[in-house]
């Protein structure tokens, strides 16, 4: 019933448009003949009531026939301004050559088509130019009456004079209630300084904000927000642009990239997005090499480990991209597994999926999932992360780290699968932590069993610090940020590599897929560019929530924690390590431990960790990681960097927020 009366309305409004057209073809013909004989005009042109009829009943076939009534009056463009020429042009000169046909042209001077094409043209063009400009409210603002606005909006300037620009103009003027009053636009470049966009002018560059903020100020015009208009905009200028609006207290966003569709939504145009922390990483971002990708994975049974957590959630989607034979998610979490499950479900309807709840340390239930679904592929993502946590509880991170590394790996030698990637850490280089110490064990135990296992290849990919995965720095600054401040950062030299969770997984299937090209023991490392002060990422985020660093949101300085480095390095010194010019990755070629001497190095661990000896179990593990240094013995090592000594690094130092004036 409402779809039908919805219809019907479109029908009389369509009616409704073509008798206007008509009415308004009638009139320019008539105001033709007016024009060129004036108040003699009932007297010198007989029958003018016909030929007016017969010009109309030209024009109605011209306006079918081009179908001029398809046309939108609200989304009225050029291309129908050329329409309304080719009928005005085509209705004239059907009628000119009717009238000289018929009459040979008596009473209709030479005058009169030409002016019958004009008035036409203005006529069909006006009615169609007011509507637009109605139904977008362009012929007038609420400021320039000087009167307080119907509804709560608010003032925006925008970046770049782009098409992107005109399309949120645009619908930002076409959309009843929009929020958004756009006073005016940004652009570096000279030629664009003197130019509008829909009536909107161009007020300077982005080293005019200040000015052009303060200048609107005394016009009592309060700008809130700067929106980046670009396409693909620049890492380093969008922390420019993030930087120079925080300075005023005006928060920083920008327009979602149109070219990925994946992103879009109805509103997507009117929705500007937060400028977020991967969009400032001094880089270029990450693509994946899709038929490298491809090969691995697909129509292969692929099993992933942690696959509740950050990275191994987000390698089960990409992976679902790229349609394995069948999808196998464990973890140790039933209500993080469930959700997966439902997501990976949802959003991948064809796709085969699995689920075991599995704890890597349970070597017997390890054994029985390999078992029963026969992967050819393994995700080893499982693992205990947090410094702190796992420097307390030294034994747990040994069972789930490197004992359920060795679980799982045991397992795919005796299913025979063709590749396990084990997932590592930059924390695994020189570790001053039982975590990184853990890990870099893991590594030595794969490393181990690629060498002397032909028919399981094992990779192993080492990455630093992800951006917004669980527990990690960013959710806590956050957090510190909502609640007011101030921010705790544990030393102002402390440097660490970052990465997204998308980057960092589509660099691990790339360098997955690449493993054929390195050699028997080799570790991926992942390029993960510069390391990035924990400072400015603490200050960057207090920008991009439209604050300034120490004075509206303050910064604490706690000192490190136990097991934490002030850097954080991705290859030791002694490690040969080789790199592929365009590929985004190094192939290390880390110190190999004698198989032998790690096995029972591992057993001699099982008894210590069976009778809690966390003492003796930090000697053995120091056993297979010769180069792990505990902080607590005095030297905190990293990046090449001279030392410093522990207890200099916990003096705190404190920046709190400036009083106001």
């Amino acid at each position: 019933m409402v779809l039908r009366d919805v219809v019907n309305g479109t029908r009389l409004w369509r009616l409704g448009g073509s008798l206007l057209d008509v009415f308004s073809a009638s009139t320019a013909f008539w105001l033709a003949y007016f024009t060129a004989y004036g108040n003699q005009l009932l007297y010198a042109v007989p029958e003018l009531g016909q030929k007016t009829l017969g010009f109309s009943a030209i024009f109605l076939f011209f306006f079918w026939l081009f179908s001029m009534h398809r046309g939108s009056w609200r989304y009225v463009s050029i291309p129908d301004l050329v329409t309304v020429i080719k009928v005005a042009a085509a209705s004239v000169a059907a009628y000119t050559m009717a009238a000289f046909v018929t009459s040979r042209g008596l009473h209709f001077p030479r005058s009169v088509p030409i002016l019958s094409f004009i008035y036409l043209v203005i006529g069909l063009s006006s009615t169609r130019l007011a509507y637009r400009l109605a139904m977008e409210r362009a012929l007038f603002s609420w400021r320039d009456l000087d009167v307080s606005p119907p509804r709560k909006v608010r003032d925006v300037l925008l970046y770049g004079l782009t098409d992107n620009a005109d399309s949120f103009i645009r619908a930002n003027r076409r959309r009843a209630g929009s929020e958004f009053n756009i006073v005016g636009v940004l652009d570096d470049k000279i030629l664009n300084r003197a130019r509008m966009v829909q009536g909107v002018k161009v007020l300077g560059g982005l080293s005019d904000l200040k000015t052009v903020v303060a200048r609107l100020a005394r016009k009592r015009i309060a700008i809130t927000e700067l929106i980046d208009t670009e396409v693909g905009p620049d890492r380093q200028h969008l922390a420019e642009l993030v930087e120079a609006s925080a300075h005023l207290g005006i928060k920083a966003s920008r327009l979602p990239d149109f070219r990925e569709t994946s992103l879009l939504t109805s509103q997507s145009i009117l929705q500007p997005k937060p400028i977020d922390l991967g969009d400032l990483l001094g880089r270029p971002e990450i693509t994946a090499d899709l038929e490298g990708v491809a090969w691995l994975v697909s129509g292969k049974v692929v099993l992933v480990t942690g696959a509740g957590g950050s990275i191994g959630s987000e390698l089960c989607r990409q992976i679902a991209e790229y349609r394995p034979d069948q999808l196998i998610l464990t973890d140790n979490s039933e209500f993080h597994l469930y959700k997966l499950d439902m997501e990976i479900r949802e959003n991948n309807p064809k796709l085969n999926v699995a689920t075991a709840l599995m704890n890597v340390r349970d070597q017997g239930r390890v054994t029985s999932v390999f078992a029963r679904f026969r992967p050819n592929l393994v995700f080893h993502a499982a693992a205990l992360k947090h410094v702190p946590i796992v420097e307390n509880d030294s034994i747990e991170g040994i069972k789930t780290n490197l004992m359920g590394t060795r679980n799982l790996a045991d397992a795919a030698v005796r299913s025979r699968v063709k590749n396990f990637v084990m997932i590592s850490t930059d924390k695994a280089v020189n570790p001053t932590n039982v975590m990184g110490a853990t890990k870099r064990a893991a590594e030595a135990y794969c490393q181990a069993l690629d060498l002397a296992s032909p028919a399981t290849m094992f990779t192993t990919v080492r990455f630093g610090n992800v951006l917004g995965s669980n527990g990690s720095v960013v959710p806590r600054f956050e957090r510190q940020i909502k609640a007011g401040g101030p921010v705790t950062v544990t030393d102002p030299d402390v440097r660490r590599f970052f990465m997204t969770i998308p980057e960092a997984v589509c660099l691990v299937l790339n360098a997955s897929a690449a493993h054929a090209d390195s050699k028997r023991g080799d570790i991926m490392v992942l390029d993960m560019g510069k390391p990035v002060k924990i400072l400015d990422l603490a200050q960057r985020m207090i920008q991009l929530a439209g604050f300034k660093p120490h004075v509206d949101i303050g910064i604490v300085f706690t000192g490190l924690r136990p097991g934490e480095k002030l850097y954080e390095e991705l290859f030791d010194s002694d490690e040969v390590n080789r790199r592929d010019p365009d590929a985004p990755y190094f192939f290390a070629s880390p110190r190999v431990v004698d198989k032998d001497v790690l096995y029972r190095t591992i057993t001699a661990l099982e008894s210590a960790i069976a009778n809690e000896d966390q003492a003796h179990a930090i000697e053995l593990l120091g056993q297979i990681v010769p180069e792990y240094v505990p902080a607590s013995h005095g030297m905190l090592r990293g990046n090449g960097h001279p030392g410093a000594e522990a207890e200099a690094t916990t003096k705190k130092f404190t920046t709190q927020p400036k009083p106001a004036a």
